[in-house]
């Protein structure tokens, strides 16, 4: 009998979002010839051929199922030697399904199991929870939860807030400006980067100002000792960051840098879970003053969103029709759907050329 899963119910979220990823990550040329061999082979319709690309993914996803879906995507990547990509949507989708075949395997608990399990919960509970540690106080010790993933480097959203375990080899792709922030001693500096290797790109908070040397565009550097934290990698005063520029050579290919410097669009923005952050450039469309914050509506070609910035971001100079290039902002639900300023977050005013 085949281990092949079949696409469930479960399955179709992750593998659906893998197929709309894959997707975006096209450039408009790749995408116009993607579409155009989809349509010849009536995988799709002439009008979702012209439809925008979370309307497409839904059609095929629900015409053929998730995972066919996506098999006919790789197929057709193939085709149009685009095979980086298909190595890559393969491999993504290996990892869904033995993620799913390992929790249907996944013996029965025994009634005497499952009390012995709630008798220990309850101690086990704190020690076992690694949010309860001081990010920016961390100190290395040998009882830090052990992070696998770090060491593999697979997608970010699949990692747990906890300890840097593994030192990881990336290039530096992206590095912003240094700004102030606030905390409860005073104002500390810090400054937001991206990395990446051949697998994925990671956003990277810096707090250590004494590693800001290494860290700059196209630098192959070794980071170790850091922070995994609600997607992002942060650097603090106990982390490391070596110069491997002369010892080792990274390849990032072309689609993870064109995801890592992509915008995400606000329609996606909204299908995103609460507590997610955002990073894009987007056009300002209204503009309202309060004494503590501004409220901002901005678009892009997908849609509208209010964005809210407080703190040192609550009064900027800008008009409508100028630009918020937008980082670390909170995707939250406050009455409405909306992208607020937080702790660490940075705006770039980018001003519209004006006659």
């Amino acid at each position: 009998m085949s281990s092949r899963l079949n696409p469930t119910d479960a399955m179709k979220s992750p593998l659906g979002e893998i197929l709309l990823k894959a997707l975006e990550e096209l450039d408009s040329g790749e995408l116009k010839k993607c579409k155009f061999i989809l349509k010849n082979r009536d995988l799709i319709t002439k009008k979702e051929s012209q439809a925008d690309l979370i309307d497409l993914s839904d059609y095929m996803v629900e015409r053929f199922g998730a995972l066919i879906a996506l098999n006919k995507i790789i197929k057709v990547f193939k085709d149009m030697n685009l095979n980086e990509a298909a190595q890559t949507l393969q491999k993504q989708k290996a990892e869904v399904e033995m993620k799913y075949k390992k929790k249907k395997e996944k013996k029965p608990v025994t009634k005497n199991k499952q009390a012995q399990m709630r008798t220990t919960s309850s101690n086990s509970k704190n020690a076992d929870n690694p949010q309860v540690m001081k990010k920016d106080d961390l100190k290395p010790n040998n009882e830090s939860k052990k992070n696998p993933i770090a060491g593999k480097t697979e997608p970010e959203a699949g990692r747990e807030d906890c300890a840097q375990t593994t030192p990881i080899v990336v290039k530096v792709l992206k590095v912003g400006e240094t700004f102030e922030y606030d905390t409860k001693e005073g104002k500390k500096e810090m400054f937001h980067a991206t990395v990446a290797n051949e697998h994925e790109f990671i956003r990277v908070k810096v707090f250590n100002m004494g590693v800001k040397e290494h860290i700059n565009k196209n630098n192959v550097i070794e980071i170790s000792k850091g922070f995994w934290s609600k997607g992002f990698l942060e650097i603090n005063r106990y982390s490391r960051v070596q110069d491997m520029s002369n010892k080792e050579e990274i390849t990032v290919p072309k689609n993870i840098k064109r995801r890592a410097g992509k915008t995400t669009n606000i329609k996606m923005i909204k299908k995103q879970k609460q507590g997610s952050y955002v990073d894009g450039v987007y056009e300002i469309n209204k503009k309202t003053e309060s004494e503590k914050c501004t409220f901002f509506e901005v678009k892009d070609k997908t849609g509208k969103i209010k964005v809210v910035t407080f703190g040192k971001w609550a009064k900027l100079n800008c008009e409508i029709g100028d630009k918020l290039q937008l980082t670390c902002f909170e995707f939250s639900f406050w009455g409405e759907v909306q992208l607020k300023s937080v702790t660490h977050s940075f705006i770039k005013v980018i001003k519209a050329k004006r006659n």
